[in-house]
């Protein structure tokens, strides 16, 4: 088992600092669009990059309690995830409901007790939620929210700007809305790279 989140911390990681790096002409151009970094992103719903585990926690009454936060805080100490970890929170199981009205969960992932990426989704309209017709119309909407660019700057539903990315989706005609910093998951994949080295140089056959 530990082997195996090993290579699925390894996949992600990769995966995620490919698509931060192999940027195209394109997406350039909307970097070019984009200023936001870390520190000057939106906060939705009080969330916001780089901001502590526990202030995150805080946003979710007793969720330190609940045993699945428990146990993944607990598997972000485990030094073969390279202080990494990730956190779901399902609204309708916690006391939020004025701050998240209109949310049907948020996910989180942690690096060294920070956000280094979350997710909102939205109700939709299974739920009694507005129906999204194309991403951009939501982005249209994100975009009215929260000051970003439009439309025209964003490919394939992907705003990247000044060092982190924000991504657009529909699910099932539900919004879903993204931020993230990459450079994280490519500190994350150094050290995964450096630790197999040094267990590849040191292997003694």
């Amino acid at each position: 088992m530990v082997m195996k989140s090993v290579r699925i911390i390894l996949i992600v990681v990769l995966t995620t600092s490919s698509n931060a790096t192999g940027q195209t002409s394109s997406q350039q151009s909307s970097a070019a669009g984009c200023n936001l970094t870390e520190s000057t992103a939106p906060a939705i719903r009080g969330i916001r990059l780089g901001m502590t585990t526990e202030r995150l926690l805080a946003l979710f009454p007793d969720s330190s309690e609940k045993a699945d936060i428990k146990r993944a805080l607990e598997e972000a100490k485990d030094p073969k995830r390279h202080d990494t970890g990730n956190l779901s929170f399902q609204i309708s199981q916690y006391a939020a409901q004025d701050r998240f009205a209109g949310v049907d969960y948020v996910s989180a992932a942690i690096y060294k007790n920070r956000v280094t990426k979350f997710t909102i989704a939205y109700i939709g309209p299974d739920s009694d939620g507005p129906a999204w017709r194309s991403i951009d119309e939501w982005i249209a909407k994100l975009s009215e929210a929260f000051g970003l660019p439009g439309a025209a700057y964003w490919e394939g539903g992907i705003l990247k700007c000044n060092g982190i990315e924000i991504i657009a989706e529909l699910r099932n005609g539900a919004g879903v809305i993204s931020l993230s910093n990459p450079s994280y998951f490519k500190e994350v994949r150094d050290r995964i790279k450096a630790r197999e080295e040094k267990k590849r140089r040191e292997f003694k056959p």
